[in-house]
């Protein structure tokens, strides 16, 4: 089998679940990674004639891949601000959102700052504070013992410290005051999930993804109550929301006397929430 005939019987077997730019995408991620060739170079590489060991990795990626599992949990890894991520089913695959919001963080002065990041599931935006802050000492917390098995295994891939809690925020009490927070909590409400998408909703960890329609905002009401004690004076507050709640959430910061402002993401809409104490 040529690598060719690996990608007809790719796009033969799996057309009725993905779009032609998905599964080109797909197509190359598997080659990248099984053949170790760059992806400038996987069109010339099409008659190459795949190995025994090539062609069960292919196949047993495209029998997962036919449950609708996603391309990332299959390779076992994924990328986030330039960086690996390991990732599987425990925690919630990195979003091109949550790159916005390290990126808009890394327009502050925050290096040196005691930063801690809230729910953090694979550690993608503590790690990537702590890659780009080399001076900020970063805490992460979750209330999954799995996430944070992955987290501190990207920590090591990384090259980075991070000091990783396992905790309930509900519960968690601390002596300590941060000069940041940071989550990125869940915030898919539990009736939108007929709108989502099989892989979505058979494969990434429901604790990560949603919240109960009667009580849209209530990590982000539990953060702000945490920060009341846990926040330095002038600390920040850093959160990615549904903007279906951003009117809602921005009565409740009012309400907090926090000052705020809404930042959009790359489609023009209310996604992040900086607030001040």
């Amino acid at each position: 089998m040529t690598l060719q005939d690996f990608k007809l019987k790719m796009i033969s077997e799996l057309s009725s679940i993905y779009e032609m730019d998905e599964l080109n995408s797909i197509f190359n991620l598997l080659s990248e990674d099984s053949l170790k060739i760059p992806r400038s170079k996987i069109l010339l590489a099409n008659e190459i004639d795949l190995n025994k060991s090539n062609q069960t990795f292919f196949q047993s990626a495209l029998e997962r891949l036919k449950t609708h599992e996603p391309i990332q949990y299959v390779l076992g890894k994924t990328s986030f601000m330039d960086m690996e991520f390991k990732v599987n089913s425990s925690v919630l695959i990195p979003r091109p959102e949550t790159e916005e919001l390290v990126r808009l963080m890394l327009k502050e002065d925050l290096d040196g700052k005691n930063i801690l990041d809230i729910g953090t599931g694979s550690g993608c935006i503590a790690i990537s504070l702590a890659k780009n802050l080399p001076n900020a000492k970063v805490t992460a917390i979750d209330i999954s013992k799995d996430a944070l098995e992955v987290a501190k295994e990207n920590a090591k891939l990384n090259n980075v410290e991070v000091n990783f809690i396992n905790a309930d925020i509900f519960k968690y009490k601390s002596h300590k005051k941060y000069d940041v927070i940071v989550s990125n909590p869940p915030y898919v409400l539990e009736s939108e999930k007929i709108i989502m998408k099989q892989n979505v909703l058979d494969f990434e960890p429901d604790l990560a993804l949603f919240v109960d329609d009667n009580e849209p905002l209530k990590y982000y009401l539990e953060i702000i109550n945490f920060s009341k004690y846990g926040l330095k004076s002038k600390g920040m507050i850093y959160f990615e929301i549904n903007k279906r709640f951003s009117s809602e959430l921005k009565t409740e910061l009012l309400n907090s006397k926090l000052n705020f402002s809404v930042k959009k993401d790359f489609a023009g809409f209310p996604r992040f929430i900086k607030a001040k104490h």
